[in-house]
Formats: structure tokens, sequence, C-alpha cells
């Protein structure tokens, strides 16, 4: 499959005369080249293909043949996954003995570097593809009808050329047969020893595509040993240890299957006649009719349909359903759900599954699973039987055959739910999610657009294409995701309100000050929190109207925020009122109150002390980093005509949140936000439902009365 590919004729002078241009047979005595597609773009592999075909590299497109991978490959772990994926497997050589690169091509300096990698249009008219070029070398080897043919190389060859997508084939001249066989022969001849010396029988080499640009640079093949990447010796594909049971011989196959029915045919005669459809299978189907889709995936029958007798003795000991699941209650805000339910361990579980369907971009799905979480999470009982799922408002039959998956499981755990961790594809997806400031969609587009695999990927190839948010995000990945303890949350709150009165002196002329509360997963009872969000307000609307402009510039100058990732003025640009119901035609973030999203870092933190020497001394000039961790701080400002809403808008889990917005439209015609409540019928009226309240707990107990669902604690709004 390799072969000495031929120089590009060239019918007419051009950039590319040889004149003009001299190319000289620098790669010519190195093994097989394949060159690695990742992250480079067609023109550019063909480009690179085109400028080592000119200086008479052997290039293969079979990798079983291949002893020098090129590609745009950093990294050790990387270059061998980019092996495997392409059937080679192989083991790191440790200490392999480093052998100097012969030096071929030793007249004058290339004049390709002085162009470097770049070929112009006439290249691509006079040049033919470096496939071309082997196919025609290939069929001057005068091959004979005695001669056998690897039919299983050339399928791998066209599979593999496939996938690569090359560019139309173009004319050019095809050497003589005789010529191309007798330079092949001689080439394999002389090389072979050298090729040996530089990349050993059986071993293979993943080397930077700067070894080639900087050696037509310089006219001369530089010290490969300098540009390689990673270095392994090829081995067997491990056995997969199923292997046995996949090469059962075929008699022992058709003998078992021939047993099997027998006996079946055996059973179905002396069995009953089956019993009319269930209704659990009637509804499943019917569903999945609906749903349409492939007819492949439109019915799976469940474990659920086959009862025991055990089962519906169990229905005896169900506990009394509560009152929401017998009127059928839909809306999350109208149940209590606490922070740690029986069914925790199932939960968890279809929260990972909801987590797959977010990075899939399924909303759909990721809606209809929010919707049973939050009902299973204010169920107050452990359930026992799958009939109880079905019994749950938004709960179908398919949480229900989770639910005895789930159960019969022997560590507890769900093949769906697996794939987050497993699927190698979801978590890499997954870990580019987990950056501050990307999406499920920027996170896919990481992995399939752009072709990166982890975040070394990001930083190496994508750093000067990220906005600052995502810079940020990923310089402190691992500080954010970890959690902040109840300790340190209430520390920064007592930081941010010290600040608050500092730069509105006399503020607390009322008996009352600025007041600062805590909400999000702190006030719902979480033990860690993924960031603090603070809501600060006051009774004296000039003290709230930007105050957060003197907040973060109070804080900065003290040095608790290292970075202002987003700075809102909202509701101070519209004096405070109420969002119209129509909205702010100029806002596109997520709310409507003035807010400051910010990096924190205590600025204060123990130096370590050294020995009194001249070398310490020099080395306590240097400036000392700050060891303590990077915190995700949000700082709400809302004034305190609407302060009830702000702080029931902000400390519910997100289900509890859109469920809450859905009630207030679809019972009352409502409009609810952080800002306030506004009529949809009467072209939005303010509607005040926190008149009379002293305190803001007051006022958030008077809006949730207001709207109809009844007042509950932070603590019971956990709907996952």
């Amino acid at each position: 499959m390799t072969s000495s590919i031929p120089r590009a004729p060239t019918s007419s002078p051009s950039v590319h005369d040889d004149e003009a241009f001299p190319q000289l047979p620098l790669f010519t005595n190195y093994p097989p080249m394949f060159v690695l597609p990742t992250r480079l773009s067609l023109e550019g592999l063909h480009t690179l293909e085109d400028e080592l075909a000119r200086f008479e590299a052997t290039l293969t497109y079979d990798v079983s043949e291949a002893r020098i991978f090129l590609g745009t490959i950093s990294q050790r772990k990387r270059a061998a996954l980019e092996l495997r994926a392409r059937g080679v497997w192989t083991e790191e050589v440790v200490e392999a003995e480093v052998v100097a690169s012969p030096v071929v091509g030793s007249g004058a300096v290339s004049a390709a570097g002085k162009r470097g990698k770049a070929l112009g249009p006439e290249s691509e008219s006079s040049t033919p593809s470096a496939k071309r070029r082997r196919l025609a070398s290939s069929k001057g080897k005068g091959w004979s009808q005695h001669d056998p043919v690897d039919l299983s190389s050339t399928e791998s060859e066209s599979a593999d050329a496939e996938s690569r997508a090359p560019s139309p084939l173009r004319q050019h001249k095809s050497p003589s047969p005789s010529a191309s066989s007798v330079s092949t022969i001689e080439t394999k001849t002389q090389t072979q020893p050298e090729q040996d010396a530089i990349v050993p029988e059986n071993q293979v080499k993943v080397v930077k595509l700067e070894w080639i640009t900087q050696s037509i640079k310089a006219g001369r093949v530089l010290d490969i040993d300098q540009y390689v990447v990673y270095h392994g010796k090829v081995i067997a594909r491990p056995q997969d240890p199923n292997s046995a049971k996949k090469h059962t011989p075929i008699s022992s196959v058709k003998k078992d299957s021939e047993g099997i029915l027998a006996r079946a045919i055996g059973d179905a005669a002396s069995r009953p006649a089956p019993p009319s459809q269930s209704s659990y299978t009637s509804r499943f189907a019917s569903s999945s009719r609906h749903k349409g889709g492939d007819s492949s995936q439109q019915y799976h029958p469940p474990t659920l349909y086959r009862q025991s007798t055990s089962e519906h003795d169990a229905t005896v000991l169900i506990p009394p359903a509560p009152d929401w699941v017998k009127n059928r209650v839909m809306y999350a805000c109208m149940r209590s759900a606490p922070l740690h339910p029986p069914n925790e361990a199932f939960i968890t579980q279809l929260v990972k599954i909801r987590k797959v369907r977010e990075l899939t971009l399924d909303e759909i799905g990721v809606r209809a699973y929010s919707t049973s979480i939050a009902a299973l999470a204010a169920y107050p009982y452990e359930l026992r039987t799958p009939v109880e799922v079905l019994s749950l408002p938004g709960c179908d039959t398919k949480i229900a055959n989770l639910f005895v998956e789930f159960r019969n499981s022997a560590d507890g755990k769900l093949e769906a739910a697996n794939v987050l961790d497993s699927d190698p594809v979801i978590s890499t997806i997954h870990q580019f999610y987990n950056i501050w400031g990307v999406g499920a969609k920027t996170a896919r587009d990481f992995y399939y657009q752009r072709q990166w695999r982890d975040l070394d990927d990001v930083i190496e190839h994508g750093w000067n294409n990220l906005s600052r948010v995502q810079q940020i995000g990923l310089k402190y990945y691992d500080e954010f995701l970890a959690g902040i303890p109840r300790a340190e949350v209430t520390e920064i709150a007592k930081t941010i309100h010290r600040h608050a009165n500092l730069v509105r002196p006399g503020c607390d002329y009322d008996g009352q000050g600025i007041d600062c509360i805590i909400v999000g997963g702190y006030r719902r009872g979480k033990e860690t929190s993924g960031d603090i969000d603070l809501v600060l307000s006051h009774r004296d609307e000039r003290v709230t109207k930007d105050l957060i402009i003197d907040i973060v510039g109070s804080l900065e100058s003290e040095g608790w925020i290292t970075h202002t990732l987003a700075l809102h003025m909202t509701t101070s640009n519209r004096e405070q009122q109420t969002l119209p119901f129509r909205g702010d035609p100029d806002s596109h973030h997520f709310d409507s109150l003035d807010k400051a999203l910010v990096v924190w870092q205590d600025p204060n933190f123990e130096i370590a002390t050294k020995n009194a020497t001249g070398d310490d001394a020099e080395a306590e000039a240097e400036p000392v980093k700050n060891t303590n961790p990077h915190r995700r701080v949000d700082i709400i400002i809302s004034p305190w005509r609407t302060v009830g809403c702000a702080v029931l808008g902000w400390s519910g889990d997100t289900t509890f949140e859109r469920d809450l917005r859905r009630y207030a439209k679809k019972a009352h015609g409502w409009k609810f936000d952080s800002s306030g409540v506004r009529e949809r019928t009467s072209g939005g009226h303010v509607i005040d439902l926190e008149k009379g309240g002293r305190t803001w707990e007051e006022r958030e107990r008077l809006v949730m009365e207001g709207l109809g669902v009844g007042w509950r604690p932070a603590t019971e709004r956990c709907t996952r």
C-alpha cells in the first residue's frame, strides 16, 4: 500500500516551477508517514500531503503501514488515543534507544521554506492529489494476473480515505509503469536499514507538524526526536473478555436453538390464552403512538406489567396518598419538597438522566424529567411499588419502569444515568458544560465543531477565542466547582453587608438600615453552595438606587472582588419600578434587578515564614500568591416595595420558580418575576401583594398567600 510518491509534474512555469523552487528529496529515506486529520481543515490536510509528496516523502493512507504519524497533537495520552481510534494499539516505549536521524538532501536550501505551508491555486491545478499519485504509482508496479491482491487492505484504505472526505480528483500525468516499479524497489532496498534506525520495526512515533515545516525551511531534515510527542510499540488488540461467547461454534448454537424452540412450543401448548391488554400497556402504547419516532423505540414491554401476587398484596400497605396526589396538583410551588426526601437516591439517578437530556439539547425531556422529579421530591413516603409512582402527577410509565429498574439493581443505579459518567462523549461535553459561562450548546460545539477533547485542548487551541467570562471560568474551574461551606457563606455576607453600610453612611436613621438576605441554596438548607446569592434592600429607595455600583467599587478597592463578570443596572435605569408587562426591549439577561456577578477571594491569607538568609531576603521581595479559593458571588439589589418578590424569586429551586410563574399566569392572568407582579389582561397594571408587610419575611409570606400557593418555608422548596 505504500509508495514513494513521485514529484508532481509542472507543465508550465509557475510559482511552483522546479527552477524557481528546487525540490529536494528531504524525506526519501524516512519510514511511511500518515497525516492525522484531527484539527486540520480539508484544505490544510491536502496542502500538507501535497507538500510531503513534493519532497519525496513516503505517504500512506493505511495506518497499519505507517511508522510516523504527523499531527497537531501535543500530549502523549491524546496521541495514544488517536492511534487507538484508528485501530493501532500501542504501549509507550519508556526507555527507547535514541538513534540520530540521518540528514538527507543536504543540497541547496529548499525554496519551499520561503513560502511556508501555503500553496496557491496554481498548485492545485498542476499538482495531482496525494491519493491519485499513490494510485498511479501502484498501478505502475507491473502487477500481473498471477499476483495476489490484498482486498482487506484495499477496503481499509478506501474507508479511511472516505472518512477524510478528499477533494475531487485532479487531472495529472501518470508516470511510466517501468520507471515507477524500478524506483520503488530500489527505494525500499536502499532505505530499509535507515528507516529502521529512525523508527524501529513494529514501533510508531507521533510527531508534531513543526518537524515538517521547520525541516523544509532549513532545507534539511531536522532531528525528529526533538519533535516526537509519543513513541509507542505496536501491540495486539486486547482480547475482549466476552469474546468466548461471541465465537461459539455454529453447531452448538444451532443445537441450543432447536432445544429452546422445542421447549417453547411445548410450553405454549399447555399455557392458557393470554388475558386482554392491561391498562398500563394501553397507556404506554398510546403515548408512544402520539410521540411518534422510530417504531423500534415506541414500545419496550417492561417488567412493570408482569405483576406478582406479592405486589398486589403490597398495595394494601401503601400509605394514604397526600391531598395533592388525590387532587392531581401539577404545580410544584403548591407542594412541600424537603431537602432530603425519602426517595432521594432514586431522585439522584433521575437528576443525572435529566442532565444527559440537557447536554443533548432535549428541552422537552428536561422539562418532563423536572416535573417528575419535583413530584417525587414532594412525596412524603418511601416508594414501594410502581403503582405508587404512577399515582403521582407528572410521573408516567417511563418513570415507573425506571423505578422498577432502580429497585431491582444491585448497586442502586440506572443504566441511563450511568451514561453521564461512562459515555466518553457525554462526560467530555459535561466537563465543558461545567465551565462557568459555557452552556450546553457551546459545550457541544467545543466537542463536535472544534474537536476539543479535554480542558487542555480548550486552553491550548481556543483560549484566544473564548469570551472573557469563559476564560475566567476556565481559569478557576476547580475552585468554582468546589462547594462553599455555610460558615464561609455567612462570613462573606457579613463583609458585603458592612461595605453596603459604608457606602451609604447614616442609612440606619430608621433603626433598620440595609437588610442583607442570603438566598439560594443556603436558604434552602444546603450544607455547601455552588455560589452565593444575596439580596440587599432598604426602605428608602434613595438608598438602593445605584447602590450596586458603590458596593462593587468599595469591595474591589479593599481586594475582596478580583473580577466582575457582569454588572446590571436595570432597576435603577427604570427608576426602580416593576418590570413592564411586555418586558424591557433593551434587556437581554435572565433577571430584572440591579445585580453584580463577581469573583470573590478573601485578601487575608497567611504568608509562610522563612529563615533569615540572603536567599530568603530575595525571595521575600517577590509577590506572594494568595492561596485562598475563588468563589462565585451574586449581589442583588431590590427596592423595598417588592423585596418579598425578590426574595421569593431567588430562594426556590428551578422547577419551583418555573411553576410559580406558570401558576400566576394560569390562575390569575398575572406576570410574576423578582421585580413584582403585573396584570396581563389590563395592560400591565401593578399588583401590590406586599402592602402592610413590616419585614422582608412578612412581605414574602404576603406574596405567596396573595398568589394563592400558600406559605411554605424555603427549606420546603427543594424541587431539585
